[in-house]
Formats: C-alpha cells, structure tokens, sequence
C-alpha cells in the first residue's frame, strides 16, 4: 500500500475512515462526469484527498465533520426526540409494543446486574421524565461498559454501518447538487461545446440514481439503526450471561 495511504489511515481509527470520511468522498463524485467533460483533476484530488497529506489532511478531517453534522441533523429529524427515542431506548420503554413484556423484564434484570441501574424501579415510579433518564442511563452505561468487549464486536461493526448510512443520508443535499451540477455541465458542453455525449448520458444516470437514492436511503437509515438495536442487546445478554458464570 502506498505511504501516502499508510498516514491516512495513521490518523483516525476504522469507524472514523467508514462513518465520516468515506461519505464525505462518495459525495464527490458525482462531478466525474463533468470533471472529465472539461478536463478537471477531480480524481487526483480526491485521491490526495484520500492521501491525507499536508493540508490535504485538514481537509480530510473538515469534510469529515461535515458529513458528520449533517449525519447528526438528519438523525435528529428521524428520531425528534433523539436518544430517548432511538432504537435502543425505545425498546426498553415499558409502553413500546414491538417487545414482548417477557424480553424486557430480561433486559432489565441484565442490565441491573451489569451497569447497577434498576429501569423496573424507574417504570414502577410512575413518572416519565426519570424513567426516560433512567433507560438512557443505562444504554450510556452499556455502551462504556461494552467499548472492546468481544462479545460486543458485532455492536461495533453494526454501530459503523449504522454511522456510514446516517452520514451518507446527511450528505443528500450535497451529492444531489452534485449531481444535477454535473448533468447541466456536461449537456452544456454537448450541446454547446461539441462534447461527447457519453459523459452527458453518464451524468444523466448519475442524476437519476442520485434521487432514487435520496428517496430510499432515510428507511435504510432506520433499519441500519434496528440492526445496531439488535445486536446492542444481544451483546447485554451475551456478557450478563459471561460474568454470571
């Protein structure tokens, strides 16, 4: 692998590379088209990008955080009332339907012996606001608890994919201006330049896949979030079970 790789990659850990920065870079490049049509580095630069080196890791680390925010805004309007409605919250709460009474009571009972907070003591108090306190409590408790746990790396991987497709989802407004970008571009240059027509015909279904996609990927979002719910209590009752033995 090249040196120029090896420092990027010495700069951030694996979940940071998949969740932040791959998005940030298969946003760009929906203006391949057009870059080619008008003879543009873009793909030097985005593997300088890649490279991390110089200013180009400053870079790396501001398109980061960008997609970062925007994964973190788009989190906030599929679930308004984030963390307490999450997944991992929600399943825990007593009035959530989806999970039987018999699994939560299980729950409760693992993550009392895990992290010392009682949930069925918050749900048999009666008021809401301690209750939903009390159940994210308990999730931030497990998450700590479970960082580098081996019964918790399928958490990890799940945690990564739900991170790559929130943040990915979050770059919408990008990727589709993007997009239609390079399609007026590079019919422009067709139509005005004498062009080839090729690249207009690829930014077209570029264009085309971008708002399929833009359509589709909030619901794969969620789901992404349902698998990392399933395996964040898997993991509680995979390690419950460990220690108790």
């Amino acid at each position: 692998m090249n040196k120029s790789w090896l420092n990027y990659f010495n700069l951030s850990d694996e979940y940071e590379r998949k969740t932040r920065f791959l998005p940030a870079v298969l946003s760009v490049l929906p203006l391949i088209p057009v870059s080619i049509t008008f003879s543009f580095p873009l793909l030097e630069w985005i593997g300088l990008l890649i490279g991390g080196m110089g200013l180009w890791a400053i870079m790396a680390v501001a398109t980061s955080h960008i997609a970062s925010l925007l994964g973190n805004h788009l989190q906030n309007k599929l679930w308004p009332d984030w963390p307490y409605d999450s997944p991992t919250n929600l399943w825990l709460h007593p009035q959530e339907e989806s999970v039987s009474v018999q699994q939560k009571q299980r729950w409760y009972q693992a993550i009392n012996s895990l992290v010392n907070i009682d949930i069925q003591q918050a749900v048999d108090a009666s008021d809401q606001n301690e209750l939903k306190a009390t159940i994210n409590d308990s999730v931030m408790g497990l998450r700590s608890l479970m960082w580098k746990t081996p019964e918790a790396e399928r958490v990890r991987l799940h945690n990564i994919d739900y991170g790559y497709a929130r943040n990915l989802t979050g770059l919408r407004p990008v990727w589709i201006t993007l997009a239609l970008s390079s399609f007026v571009g590079c019919w422009y240059a067709y139509f005005w330049l004498n062009a080839a027509i090729f690249w207009a015909i690829m930014s077209s279904i570029v264009l085309v896949v971008a708002l399929i996609l833009a359509f589709l990927l909030p619901a794969y979002v969620r789901k992404k979030a349902h698998y990392y719910a399933e395996s964040f209590f898997g993991a509680v009752i995979a390690i419950s079970t460990s220690q108790s033995r």
